[in-house]
């Protein structure tokens, strides 16, 4: 009987720490240094993570990323000089460490003793960004990896502007030490209603597929597009819609919109 109190009450007192834990504000950090010097030079490589961040919807504290000593920072093992990305409640650091993960691996949390008032928490975007299956290897150690993301639009309150959704392909060429060289996008799958000058407008394009090219370094995308509703007289109304996104060592390009198979309108 004895036994199995003692269990019982270290399985309840293993239980209340680990919510403890679960409930403790994290720091986010993007890289670090023991030495000073040799963390301020990572600054330089800020640049394309910044853009990327900003195009994938993430959005730092303001202030951020800040170059801080560890030991300033309660809850933070000292003697090391960190880029801080933000200080986030526990409930909210998982989407934005996900986030930065797939686009910056080497970042990684840690738990932190702060005050929620002092919190400064990036914020996620509407839309996770998801990683695909297809990785391109570019001599002689460049990597192109692809990520998707849901976008929309929608009319201002005057009722300009149509009603879009539609998937965002970022084609993102990173280094051996998972450093971004480059990064291009284009759209995939899109849905378009609402009105302009000439009347209603509304066209899809769907079956959007990729196929990669490791001997040239190109993904090529394609998909399938059409008018979904009256579409006027000799004005296209399907079409087989392809880019190319080249990769070299270096750099990501995609190529502007190519259509074949095009099918206009009959006129009466």
């Amino acid at each position: 009987m004895r036994s199995s109190i003692l269990v019982l009450g270290l399985m309840a007192f293993t239980g209340a720490l680990q919510a403890e834990a679960a409930d403790k504000p994290v720091a986010l950090i993007w890289k670090g240094s023991k030495d000073k010097a040799e963390a301020e030079g990572q600054v330089y490589s800020w640049g394309k993570f910044e853009k990327l961040f900003e195009k994938t919807g993430l959005t730092l504290p303001e202030g951020h990323p800040r170059l801080v000593q560890s030991k300033t920072v309660p809850g933070l093992k000292p003697g090391f000089w960190v880029w801080l990305l933000g200080t986030c409640p526990s409930e909210d650091a998982g989407p934005v460490l996900e986030h930065l993960k797939l686009l910056a691996p080497g970042t990684y949390s840690r738990e932190v003793k702060l005050p929620t008032k002092k919190l400064a928490c990036p914020k996620a975007p509407e839309s996770p960004l998801l990683a695909r299956d297809e990785v391109l290897k570019v001599p002689p150690d460049a990597t192109l990896r692809v990520f998707t993301q849901e976008e929309t639009e929608s009319p201002d309150e005057e009722g300009n502007g149509n009603t879009v959704s539609r998937t965002r392909f970022h084609f993102v060429l990173f280094s051996k030490d998972g450093e971004v060289l480059d990064t291009a996008d284009t759209e995939g799958d899109m849905d378009v209603s609402g009105n302009d000058s000439s009347g209603p407008i509304a066209y899809r394009c769907t079956n959007t597929r990729l196929e990669t090219s490791k001997n040239k370094g190109k993904v090529v995308l394609t998909r399938q597009c059409g008018a979904s509703g009256f579409a006027e007289c000799g004005s296209m109304v399907s079409a087989d819609e392809s880019v190319t996104v080249t990769a070299t060592d270096l750099a990501v390009s995609a190529s502007a919109m190519e259509r074949t198979n095009i099918e206009h309108a009959e006129c009466e």
